[in-house]
């Protein structure tokens, strides 16, 4: 009897990648992006340094691979199926759908991200093309639950994602009493912007 197929060459060096940037995004999300070296990297991802840089020749290689894990971990969320028991669709939908992607660690490690991608020119141009991909798959998400057809939508979708982006980040510090009640009234005011059918200039 033949024993379990071996993994090929490839395959092991994919399964080892993934380690690492699972491992990085860790580091990011429990320590922030000054505490995701390289180090600190291998370390938790339990590889040997020449390994890592054989993936990730240097930190900006790394950070330019755990960008683009992160996006593809926020494309998870923001493109799945409402969960059992949520609106499968209209507004409502919408705004639990990014309110829920905001509390999640993969925003979390896009926020450390972001805040180094403003004086970091590589992290920057390796952020930017993936980023305008996550908003386009976001409204392209949102454009399901809404309809393709709805003249107000892309300003409705804007002013959602910006004023909840706002509200959480507003109790990251410290949680804020009264959050909750701003989602919900802003899912009534959604629904009455959104009831007219005219574009907002």
């Amino acid at each position: 009897m033949s024993g379990p197929a071996r993994r090929s060459q490839q395959e092991r060096a994919a399964t080892t990648r993934a380690r690492i940037l699972e491992a990085a995004f860790s580091c990011l999300v429990d320590s922030g992006y000054g505490a995701t070296t390289v180090g600190a990297v291998q370390e938790r991802a339990g590889v040997a340094r020449g390994t890592l840089l054989h993936h990730f020749p240097t930190r900006s290689a790394l950070m330019a691979g755990v960008v683009e894990d992160v996006v593809e971990r926020r494309l998870v969320v923001l493109t799945a199926a409402p969960t059992s028991g949520a609106p499968s669709d209209g507004w409502d939908a919408v705004v639990d759908l990014v309110w829920r992607e905001l509390r999640g660690p993969a925003y979390a490690a896009a926020l450390e991200l972001w805040i180094a991608a403003r004086t970091d020119d590589d992290l920057r141009r390796a952020l930017v093309p993936l980023q305008e991909r996550l908003f386009a798959s976001v409204h392209g998400r949102i454009t399901a639950l809404v309809g393709a057809d709805h003249p107000r939508a892309p300003l409705l979708v804007q002013f959602t994602i910006d004023l909840l982006t706002g509200s959480h980040l507003a109790g990251i510090l410290q949680p804020r009493a009264g959050t909750d009640v701003v989602v919900d009234a802003w899912k009534a005011a959604l629904r009455v912007l959104a009831a007219a059918q005219e574009p907002l200039t």
